[in-house]
């Protein structure tokens, strides 16, 4: 993922987070709202009770990839995305077609 289309700020991902709808399921709370930057902004959170530092690399490799296959760039929106506790990196395929789901459930896919 290119770093334009990166959330880094902490005051960014607070906003977001505090002003946007959500949408929750079993894996992911994802916090949107649109921007005036003609793209798609990611920031991916996972916290340290997902599991140590390789885990939660991996966790966060896997959204990237779930991201990159259905996610449509050139909306401008903003989403973060909170990865719960109870996701497992071997059920990758289950958790992708959740995310999916929200996705279409707010509008962000093709």
């Amino acid at each position: 993922m290119k770093r334009a289309n990166r959330i880094l700020k902490y005051e960014e991902f607070q906003e977001i987070i505090h002003s946007a709808p959500v949408v929750k399921s079993k894996h992911f709370v994802i916090h949107y709202r649109a921007n005036q930057q003609e793209r798609l902004r990611i920031g991916i959170h996972v916290t340290k009770r997902n599991g140590h530092a390789v885990k939660r690399n991996k966790i966060r490799r896997q959204v990237r990839a779930m991201l990159a296959k259905d996610a449509d760039f050139a909306k401008p929106i903003d989403l973060i995305i909170i990865v719960r506790n109870s996701y497992e990196p071997a059920a990758f395929k289950e958790a992708e077609a959740e995310l999916q789901d929200d996705l279409t459930q707010m509008g962000a896919r093709h």
